[in-house]
């Protein structure tokens, strides 16, 4: 095995044991051939079952891509257009009150309607989250729980940027009406079946009787003590779901998907979408705040970030509680990478930029800022001392907020920090009235190379 894939091996197991994920699988393509693709750790804890490269993982919000394509097919064919207002389709508010919203709005989350989250009561409850309970079980209950809120609608389409699973279950709604096909089936027999994706599911009858059996056992957190530790746990699949985020597939299959995609629409010979159409879904709509690099935007279905490591990616991510995944594109050198994890206890994301770096021969560990956090805040975290024991300093991590817990001559804070400056391990008290404009500065020992003292005022304290 290359060196190269050593290093992101070893990226890959760190990654893992310093966030207890069960498992993880990766799939790598590079023009038309698959260069690597592995499977760490298990899809099954209790168990001790392996995750490969072929066990089905919930890809969450990926999904949307594969909806964004259904939805060019059907242009493609003169069965709707991208300009259409939805109101065509779906005859119910928020639409009928505001026909200038599109299709394209949809796709790209820029309706102006902000997130109600109907689709996502039955994650709730199968995660025995009963303090939003509100009636979205059926239809009717649905489309009445994305259009009371009228009021909360203030901004125009294509004005703001409200990431919104429920347009995309309404975007399924209008797949179905416009093919006169259920949307899974049309997502099969459209695009599934012709990219040879035979494992790619929406259904639990499908899932719990997957010919390999190779599947996922998902798993959600729970604390106990100071860490996070996995909790097995259903895995959702409902309807409205979706067209959002629900299909199951493996990296391995994904990857045909991607070479589709690389191909400008085209499998093993055969033009599932044109060029042009492709080029459409990665027109960037609007900037975003999910994305690699500076300045994403949203596309349709599709993140672009430009000039991250110097290259174009097109990519999305997706969770489900028990699962998340994401995708990624290098246009400019023919890369394409699918990783997903049974937990959603740490970003998987991480783990696509440091493969993307390696690839690209960067230092992952330069380049991909969160793994240079990581190791810090481990390096932080912890208790310290001023001379004579007299004051007391902690640093500690929980559900992602890093705390300053400081005693002074003035008596105990807590705050927020926040990174001011990586190279002179400077961070930032926030959230204070009066503002505290001190740093907390760390220093580190020249022997061992780890942090030994911290500053903050006029005190030094020692790490114990």
């Amino acid at each position: 095995m290359d060196d190269k894939f050593k290093s992101l091996g070893k990226i890959i197991r760190t990654y893992m044991r310093r966030h207890r994920i069960p498992g993880l699988s990766i799939s790598i393509i590079q023009e038309d051939k698959m260069i690597y693709s592995k499977g760490f750790g298990a899809r099954d804890l209790e168990e001790f079952l392996p995750m490969t490269p072929q066990t089905l993982i919930g890809i969450g919000s990926i999904t949307k891509s594969i909806t964004a394509f259904g939805i060019m097919k059907l242009v493609e064919t003169g069965k709707l257009d991208l300009e259409d207002s939805a109101s065509k389709y779906l005859d119910f508010a928020p639409f009928t009150s505001h026909p200038d919203m599109t299709i394209k709005h949809m796709l790209s989350h820029t309706t102006g309607v902000p997130a109600a989250d109907a689709g996502l009561s039955s994650l709730f409850y199968l995660f025995d989250d009963y303090s939003r309970v509100f009636p979205a079980t059926n239809y009717e209950d649905f489309i009445a729980h994305i259009g009371d809120p009228e009021d909360y609608i203030i901004f125009e389409p294509g004005e703001k940027f409200f990431y919104n699973n429920d347009m995309y279950t309404c975007l399924g709604f209008i797949i179905s009406q416009v093919s006169g096909q259920e949307y899974v089936d049309f997502i099969r027999k459209e695009i599934l079946e012709p990219l040879e994706m035979k494992r790619a599911f929406f259904s639990k009858d499908n899932f719990n009787n997957d010919p390999l059996n190779n599947k996922i056992t998902g798993y959600l957190t729970e604390k106990k003590g100071n860490i996070l530790v996995p909790k097995k746990n259903p895995v959702p699949l409902y309807e409205y779901l979706n067209a959002p985020g629900g299909l199951y597939v493996s990296t391995e299959e994904m990857i045909n998907y991607i070479l589709c995609l690389l191909q400008n629409g085209v499998y093993h010979g055969k033009e599932l979408l044109t060029n042009k159409s492709i080029k459409e879904l990665w027109t960037p709509i609007i900037a975003c705040p999910y994305g690699f690099g500076e300045n994403p935007h949203y596309c349709l279905g599709w993140v672009k970030s430009n000039n991250y490591l110097s290259t174009k990616i097109m990519h999305h991510g997706g969770g489900l509680g028990t699962s998340c995944a994401h995708i990624a594109l290098d246009l400019d050198h023919k890369i394409g990478i699918m990783a997903g994890q049974n937990s959603c206890n740490a970003n998987i994301n991480v783990i696509i930029k440091a493969a993307l770096s390696i690839l690209l021969g960067f230092d992952p560990t330069k380049e991909v800022e969160e793994l240079n956090l990581e190791t810090i805040i481990d390096d932080i975290k912890g208790n310290y001392k001023s001379p004579h024991d007299l004051y007391d300093l902690k640093i500690s991590l929980d559900k992602g907020i890093l705390t300053a817990d400081i005693e002074i001559d003035d008596g105990p804070m807590s705050y927020p920090i926040i990174v001011e400056n990586l190279d002179t391990l400077d961070f930032k008290i926030c959230g204070t009235l009066p503002p505290i404009k001190q740093n907390i500065r760390f220093i580190k020992s020249p022997k061992s190379n780890k942090v030994e003292f911290a500053i903050f005022d006029r005190y030094l304290y020692r790490k114990t």
